[in-house]
């Protein structure tokens, strides 16, 4: 009834107003009913209008005691030739914008019903006149039952309109303020999907929303329960961390993704730090990283920058450190699968081809090749048997795994067999293994040792020897090269092979060393500690 009070006050004074006037010009002047009656649709209209008629529980109940008094006043102040009959019809109106057009109706033909018979009961006058009065009230009365009822129709209706649009409206509105977030996340993503492109990415965005002494990253091991120290400035840790300080574990494994705290001498991960942020990187529910900010002022980081770097940290810095690392995962695989595909493509296409050139070669220098040719036919029959010897080794070479069943020890053996039979390659191995390392680890040191030996190979003819040691708390392989004509230093900085089995090292927090002895020689030291 909200939309409808002020039309509804003013049709109720207005009808009151005409009421009091055709009362006051009666012939013998308004009688004491009738002056009862004023009153009492006066005061009522007077509280109405104080009080307009609500759209609550109470509706029903108060626009039938409207319709029942005004219906009270017109029969006890002359029925039709009332002077407050327009009164009446201003009750079914509000009947109708109450309760629709049904329960005006009903009301309206009861009012009717309930004047007419006992005026034509009490009526000494002509019996057509007091007809015609009685069909043209009613259907005044039922006509403004169905205008009402149409009107309340239309309005909720409208009403309805309006509140669909306004709710589309807010989501609308809310969908463009998820995308301005989203576009503010983006801006700050790193472009790239290389962790360590990724990594320097997120501490320069760090170092320009706060200032922090130290800053450290660590990452979580692909196997294993230790920290590989992804980027450090600041303090002198190792590349890897066996064991959490306690912070850092309440930050990795509680609830609160962000610590701000005091400090001892000693405590934090750099000597003199006295005050330390330390955040946990969580996405799709997994802890990518943490990030350790310390500072040798007590009071450091302000509520303000641990809001903005905490903010930062828990979106756009976690989800891209989580992106590279799957992406780095997947490109492992991804190669992993490759590799099988082109051994299978080697071996089902070059390789019998090959095979089959080299029975031609075979049968002409038996059959049909004269004394001219002979010896040109051998030396190509020679040169082909070498190329499909060496097909047959890299193809051995793609198509072996370490598995559960075939760990490291037995496929470097084989792998250092087939060196052995290459011609000008010499290759020896030693090992001292009493436990085996997780799946992960054992795979990532075969791809380190074939892809350095593979590399290293390609450069000329020479010998390598590779040591493997493995117990409860220690693995470390050492792979020496001496090829003529290899020089690392030549490669300044490290070519895309040497900087690709630093990543693998670096995938199972591992410490990668290349050093070169003396011309031609070269060693790897890749050493690994166990939780």
């Amino acid at each position: 009834m909200n939309p409808f009070r002020p039309p509804i006050t003013a049709l109720r004074w207005g009808a009151l107003a005409i009421g009091l006037v055709l009362a006051a010009s009666a012939a013998d002047g308004p009688g004491p009913r009738v002056l009862v009656g004023g009153l009492v649709l006066v005061a009522y209209a007077l509280f109405r209008t104080r009080r307009p008629v609500a759209l609550q529980a109470g509706m029903r109940v108060a626009s039938l005691v409207e319709a029942t008094l005004h219906l009270a006043v017109v029969a006890a102040t002359g029925y039709w030739e009332s002077p407050f009959v327009v009164s009446l019809l201003i009750a079914v109106i509000v009947v109708g914008f109450a309760r629709g057009i049904p329960a005006a109706l009903a009301v309206a033909a009861a009012s009717a019903l309930a004047l007419a018979l006992p005026y034509h009961l009490t009526t000494t006058g002509s019996s057509a006149a007091g007809l015609a009065l009685t069909v043209q009230w009613s259907s005044e009365l039922l006509l403004v039952g169905v205008v009402s009822g149409y009107a309340r129709r239309f309005s909720v209706e409208a009403a309805q309109r309006h509140h669909r649009d306004v709710d589309r409206l807010d989501r609308l509105a809310e969908a463009n303020t998820l995308l301005h977030s989203l576009h503010d996340v983006a801006q700050s993503l790193p472009t790239s999907l290389d962790l360590d492109e990724t990594l320097d990415s997120v501490v320069a965005r760090v170092r320009s929303l706060c200032e922090a002494r130290s800053l450290v990253i660590l990452l979580p091991e692909e196997a294993g329960s230790a920290w590989v120290v992804a980027r450090q400035s600041g303090s002198r840790l190792g590349g890897r961390l066996s064991e959490l300080p306690p912070a850092l574990a309440e930050v990795h494994q509680g609830p609160t993704r962000a610590l701000r705290l005091q400090l001892d001498r000693g405590e934090g991960l750099a000597a003199r730090s006295r005050s330390a942020l330390y955040l946990a990187l969580a996405a799709h529910g997994e802890v990518s990283a943490l990030v350790a900010l310390e500072h040798d002022d007590p009071r450091a980081f302000s509520p303000a920058e641990v809001g903005v770097v905490s903010a930062f940290a828990a979106g756009a810095a976690a989800l891209a450190i989580d992106n590279a690392r799957r992406f780095g995962r997947l490109r492992t695989s991804s190669a992993d699968e490759e590799r099988s595909r082109i051994a299978g493509e080697l071996h089902d296409r070059v390789g019998q081809s090959l095979a089959c050139m080299a029975f031609d070669i075979d049968h002409l220098v038996r059959h049909q090749a004269d004394d001219e040719l002979r010896a040109g036919l051998e030396r190509l029959r020679t040169e082909l048997r070498a190329v499909i010897g060496e097909i047959r080794d890299t193809l051995a070479d793609l198509r072996v795994e370490v598995s559960e069943s075939r760990g490291l020890v037995e496929i470097a053996e084989s792998f250092l067999d087939r060196i052995n039979g290459r011609s000008g390659h010499k290759a020896l191995f030693h090992h001292r293994c009493s436990v085996r390392l997780p799946l992960v680890q054992e795979q990532a040191l075969w791809r380190i040792l074939s892809g350095w030996v593979n590399q290293s190979l390609r450069r000329g003819d020479g010998t390598v020897e590779v040591w493997w040691c493995c117990d409860d708390v220690h693995a470390e392989l050492e792979v020496t090269v001496d090829i003529s004509g290899l020089d690392l230093d030549a490669d300044e900085p490290p070519g895309p092979w040497v900087h690709d089995l630093r990543h693998q090292a670096a995938r199972i927090g591992a410490a990668l060393e290349v050093e070169c002895l003396d011309e031609g020689v070269s060693r790897l030291r890749c050493s690994l500690e166990r939780s």
